[in-house]
């Protein structure tokens, strides 16, 4: 959106408040420049407008998970699908609020339902995929995760997510490391890296498999992350336990 379409949104529902279009065309901008707030005025004013009740109600649940406000998404990602039950954007969501709520079996339910309705749509297998991973479903999540991929080859978080996949599943219930799934999870992390450079999540947890797997490259790799994130505050604990690993790690190589 250029500067000039949000003023000119303003515009026209001042010149007809009474316009429930404009003012839902006003919702969409302002949800496009992600300024919530208003936007929560907005819409909740025209729910009550019979007219545009789906398109707002599926807005809505985005204001409010944006928002943080999970239970008034989930209502309103209700609300939405009894009126347009095959809306797969509002599935999707409905499934990321349900996760959110702690409901997975829901959440599931949603999100492979939209994967259903939009087949290419590289962001709901994202989405069930990273659910399934969090639910320790490691064989699934993959999958899911690799059909992400196959929509969109330039996805770092889902190659990321598949990473911590085939990571997780390298490390055995005895200790002893699956090297598999681990040089699965490297190259996952190492696309990941090439796709954004400096992502600090993936160097971090390829610094991580490096260490498990006691190998020369995790020094270089921890390098890399701490000058990566020499500016960002948020990431000064994990900082200290990079460092920490190097030191650990370079011992362990003498």
């Amino acid at each position: 959106m250029d500067d000039t379409e949000l003023p000119r949104l303003h515009q026209a529902v001042q010149a007809d408040p009474a316009d429930a279009k404009a003012r839902l065309a006003l919702l969409q901008g302002l949800i496009a420049a992600e300024q919530w707030a208003e936007a929560a005025q907005v819409g909740s004013a025209l729910l009550q407008d019979a007219g545009v009740q789906t398109a707002v109600h599926a807005c809505m649940g985005i204001v409010y998970a944006k928002q943080g406000r999970w239970d008034e998404a989930v209502q309103q990602g209700y609300q939405a699908l009894a009126l347009h039950p095959d809306d797969a954007l509002v599935l999707c969501n409905l499934g990321i609020a349900l996760a959110r709520q702690g409901d997975a079996k829901a959440a599931l339910e949603y999100l492979e339902k939209a994967a259903a309705q939009e087949p290419q749509w590289a962001e709901a297998h994202y989405n069930m995929g990273t659910l399934l991973l969090q639910q320790e479903r490691y064989h699934e999540a993959i999958k899911a995760l690799e059909r992400a991929l196959e929509c969109r080859s330039t996805y770092p978080e889902a190659h990321f997510n598949r990473g911590n996949a085939h990571a997780l599943r390298g490390l055995e219930a005895d200790g002893s490391l699956g090297y598999y799934e681990l040089d699965c999870a490297i190259s996952a992390y190492k696309t990941a890296i090439q796709q954004r450079p400096g992502y600090a999540a993936a160097l971090y947890n390829l610094g991580m498999v490096y260490q498990r797997m006691t190998s020369s490259e995790g020094l270089r790799v921890w390098d890399q992350y701490l000058e990566a994130t020499q500016d960002l505050p948020d990431e000064e604990v994990w900082r200290l336990r990079a460092q920490e690993y190097k030191h650990d790690l370079q011992d362990r190589l003498r």
